[in-house]
């Protein structure tokens, strides 16, 4: 087995690559440049940069965000030519409707995750296992609590983000119902939403609860 050490420093210009920031969420990126010490990657849907120690340990320029590679997996050669075709049209900077995704692009942004994540680089378990805990989490407050496409009063995909981190930690305590419900009724609060989401705190802690439970 390739060790972590000798993958990062076989990371060249061209390769596609698997990032997981802080909050859990996932970074498909294209290295730009290299360097005995340093890589230069893009995020591929929306382009955003980041540079990267050969320890895997990086900073998005933009905003200074934390970046850890996690993969370096070679993705199919079909897969590979589709995602540095998206590259090349997202820095064209389309607008709409030429911006929408095809078919294959799709499948890849919704596929690409579950490809890295089954071939990690080594000591890269643990954080992949929280990140998904924390996009499990994610999903849940925006899609089944309180959903940012719900027809009136939505929530936004970002409404929860600076409480996701807390909830899991929350959760891992664990947390009753009872204490998982007044952390949820009180992230509502703070964020103006309407009574018909503290109103389904109850139930949306009942569920969090048991999403715990499938972690064991």
């Amino acid at each position: 087995m390739t060790s972590r050490f000798q993958a990062l420093h076989a990371v060249v210009t061209g390769d596609l690559i698997y990032g997981l920031r802080n909050d859990g969420r996932t970074d498909l990126l294209l290295v730009y440049d290299a360097n005995a010490s340093n890589f230069w990657a893009r995020n591929i849907p929306n382009e955003s940069t980041y540079k990267f120690g050969r320890d895997g340990e990086g900073r998005r320029i933009e905003d200074d965000r934390q970046c850890t590679i996690v993969s370096t997996a070679a993705l199919p050669p079909e897969q590979y030519q589709v995602a540095i075709a998206l590259d090349r049209r997202m820095g064209s900077k389309p607008e709409y409707p030429d911006s929408r995704l095809t078919k294959d692009e799709m499948q890849l942004i919704l596929t690409h995750a579950r490809f890295f994540e089954e071939r990690l680089l080594p000591g890269t378990e643990a954080l992949v296992k929280r990140s998904q805990k924390l996009r499990a989490v994610r999903s849940f407050l925006t899609l089944e609590w309180d959903p940012f496409n719900a027809p009136e009063n939505p929530s936004s995909v970002f409404e929860y983000d600076d409480y996701v981190s807390d909830l899991l930690a929350l959760l891992d305590t664990r947390a009753t119902e009872r204490e998982v419900s007044h952390f949820l009724r009180m992230i509502a609060g703070l964020r103006n939403r309407p009574p018909k989401v503290l109103e389904r705190a109850d139930t949306a802690a009942a569920s969090l609860v048991q999403l715990r439970e499938s972690w064991s």
